[in-house]
């Protein structure tokens, strides 16, 4: 009979929990006005630093949550995409039912390539 691998899920809690103190750190302390900028041949670039932090702890702290709560690492990426995606939309004032319904079908899109990629030897 093979032995099952058994998960250490105290470690996977500190960083969770530690990630969604960075992004409640995110939210409150940092200014949504600090830009990044950049030049490459003589253009120059605005990044909102504070955007993109924003996003990537969102992400990655929905990620480790949701993984937990679906007991599956990449269910849990996926719908941590999907509201990111949503959320991206809304800022930028685009959050149509029409581009909700492609963003659900991107998502299902790659949940079903990556379940068939799986099965298949």
């Amino acid at each position: 009979m093979p032995l099952k691998r058994r998960r250490n899920f105290l470690l996977t809690f500190i960083l969770n929990l530690f990630l969604w103190l960075l992004w409640f750190y995110v939210v409150f302390n940092i200014s949504p006005d600090q830009h990044f900028s950049f030049f490459i041949f003589h253009f120059s670039f605005d990044i909102p630093f504070s955007l993109i932090l924003f996003f990537f702890t969102l992400t990655l702290s929905l990620t480790l949550t949701l993984a937990f709560i679906f007991s599956n690492t990449r269910k849990g990426f996926l719908t941590s995409l999907f509201i990111a995606g949503f959320l991206l939309l809304r800022l930028i004032k685009q959050a149509y039912p029409l581009n909700i319904l492609l963003l659900i079908g991107i998502i299902v899109c790659l949940e079903l390539y990556f379940s068939r990629k799986n099965k298949n030897p």
